[in-house]
């Protein structure tokens, strides 16, 4: 039976607080009326319209870090006939039955049930990891780790049934020949990568289920396991996991080649933990399709001191102007798709320049509201919003950094920047004007989000710039949020 994991998880969230109101209420308190009034409203937020209604709160459209509601870890991607699959490390008895979950959002994920069980696999019968999934002939190969051997089943559809081929498919050097990762090369040569420790590269024949040509073992420095190949331009991008998955510090760094078996050059760490998010690593990669660089990065992490209880998360993935991988922002709101359905997002869709930020929540009157520096003060300071005043506190310059993000800084004579303090990945970040950094604090994405108007998101977390509580009453606090579409977190950039 299929499960809608998304419905499940929110329903179950919202019975809990509406029961814990209920107790709260049972002794004359009132703290939980507004929460009430607001599952309320989230309740009868079923379906968002084309243009989204300035009623607030709307619907949270971010996926939620994690994404699927279960223990479990070693994620691979695939997006076919117009859904993503997410296939994870087996569950169920000795971890021999792997699960597929899809979804048309990347928010809301549906377990499509068992596609592989190792109760019919004829070679092994637990220790089901860390599956890879591509589809070629018609067919989907399923490529996995059982009892430390690697194996292929094949299947006619992404979530099988899958068939194994009879016997594994290798074995290979070193002590843990574990984690397949399987590759298509833009000239049509598939490739497999494996290994703990040893790194095993291989070319598969047109079958998919035979290798032929020399085993490869170039590897790159602080190689562990979990390779991940993906290629842009003419530039192959191998990512891997360092460290035991028990570690704390597990964490995801990449190297860059000419060819697909090497030599490798290390450039770095993509992921480190944050806060009490600990051991981000093994992962994969998807470009949403059709789009030339929106790239979102799956991997598994723990908050759990258990080592076992890992939880599969989404996080954006970006490329700087040089063609580096740049360190994923480990988040607890998620990702969403690109606004607008099928368009791709654009990296710099503001030209530089001096702007009034202008929302899209109105007074009652009828008056803009401006984003603000509180008292148009020259120190640090918040930032509200107001009607249109001629305080430099209301222009901001816009300046696009080759890297995706742009820096917002005020025209008062100080020249604070837009910051979010603390570079806090949580809902409700306060945002301010600051002394001028490099860090993630003072970097922001500018996405359009249609007539016009632009979602304004933090470096650090993926949360959006906010009016607190969608108010239409000047002097209303800024505050980072998760993207909801709603009109507090749309911005127009207008000539100052």
């Amino acid at each position: 039976m299929t499960k809608t994991l998304n419905f499940m998880k929110n329903r179950f969230t919202k019975a809990s607080k509406w029961l814990a109101c209920l107790a709260v209420l049972a002794f004359g308190l009132t703290a939980c009326d507004e929460e009430a009034a607001v599952m309320g409203e989230q309740e009868s937020a079923t379906e968002l319209s084309a243009e989204i209604p300035l009623k607030y709160p709307a619907l949270d459209l971010m996926s939620g870090n994690p994404i699927l509601p279960l223990f479990t870890a070693d994620p691979d991607i695939l997006y076919a006939n117009g859904k993503y699959y997410i296939y994870p490390t087996a569950t169920g008895p000795n971890a021999s039955q792997f699960h597929a979950y899809s979804s048309t959002d990347l928010s809301n994920w549906v377990d499509e049930g068992i596609i592989l069980d190792l109760a019919n696999v004829s070679w092994a019968s637990k220790d089901g990891w860390a599956p890879s999934v591509i589809a070629r002939n018609g067919n989907y190969y399923f490529y996995y780790t059982a009892e430390k051997k690697v194996g292929v089943a094949v299947g006619s559809s992404p979530i099988g049934p899958f068939v194994d081929k009879g016997s594994a498919l290798a074995a290979g050097v070193g002590p843990d020949p574990i984690d397949p990762m399987v590759f298509m090369d833009t000239d049509g040569q598939a490739w497999l990568y494996w290994g703990n420790t040893t790194l095993n590269i291989q070319r598969l024949n047109a079958d998919m289920i035979s290798f032929t040509g020399a085993l490869g073992h170039n590897k790159p420095s602080n190689y562990f396991e979990a390779p991940y190949v993906i290629k842009r331009n003419s530039t192959y991008y191998l990512m891997y996991s360092v460290n035991d998955f028990s570690s704390d510090d597990y964490h995801v760094e990449y190297a860059i080649s000419s060819n697909p078996m090497g030599p490798w050059t290390n450039k770095g760490r993509i992921t480190s933990p944050i806060g009490s998010i600990k051991g981000p690593g093994h992962n994969a990669v998807i470009r949403k399709p059709g789009c030339t660089d929106e790239y979102y990065f799956i991997y598994h992490r723990r908050t759990s001191t258990n080592i076992h209880e890992r939880q599969v998360a989404i996080d954006r993935m970006f490329f700087d102007g040089s063609g580096n991988i740049m360190p994923v922002n480990i988040t607890t709101s998620g990702t969403v798709l690109s606004p607008g359905g099928t368009a791709c997002i654009t990296p710099n869709p503001i030209p530089n320049g001096n702007y009034a930020i202008r929302s899209r929540v109105n007074t009652t009157s009828g008056q803009g509201l401006y984003l603000d520096i509180a008292g148009c003060a020259t120190g640090n300071a918040d930032v509200r919003t107001w009607t249109r005043t001629t305080c430099p506190g209301q222009v901001w310059n816009v300046t696009y950094q080759g890297n995706g993000f742009y820096k917002i800084i005020s025209e008062q004579p100080t020249h604070k920047s837009l910051d979010l303090d603390a570079c806090t990945i949580e809902r409700g970040g306060n945002i301010q004007v600051w002394d001028q950094f490099t860090n993630d604090c003072q970097q922001f994405k500018i996405e359009a989000v249609g007539s016009g108007y632009y979602r304004i998101m933090t470096k650090a977390g993926n949360n959006v710039l906010d009016i607190e509580n969608g108010s239409q009453t000047p002097g209303a606090d800024v505050r980072a949020w998760s993207w909801n579409g709603a009109n507090p977190q749309q911005w127009r950039f207008e000539a100052p």
